[in-house]
């Protein structure tokens, strides 16, 4: 079975991919108001597109999940706040582990 990112076109697009989930796990832990829950929404978004984009089939599976998980709301904290969390972990484990299979 290959690699979840060796598919991408290049090592600098698995770089920023892996760099993008890193930044999506640092914004989730510091959102405090109901806007940086949404641009976090619409960054995951994007996330999914370009994991699709590269035909990364398994995390764009995960990035999903967490996009189903992810319902932002105006006037109260999220109600799956662990959910997504643990999905971002799995998320990022599972690129971390493939870009390193591709550095051997």
């Amino acid at each position: 079975m290959p690699c979840l990112l060796a598919m991408t076109r290049d090592k600098q697009e698995r770089k920023e991919i892996l760099k993008e989930i890193e930044a999506l796990c640092t914004m989730h832990e510091r959102i405090t108001q109901s806007s940086e829950c949404r641009e976090f929404n619409r960054r995951s978004a994007l996330l999914l597109q370009r994991l699709e984009d590269e035909g990364c089939v398994r995390l764009a599976d995960r990035a999903m999940d967490l996009l189903a998980s992810c319902n932002p709301k105006d006037l109260s904290l999220c109600d799956s706040v662990q959910r997504a969390r643990d999905i971002l972990e799995r998320l990022r484990d599972l690129a971390k582990e493939n870009t390193e299979k591709d550095k051997g």
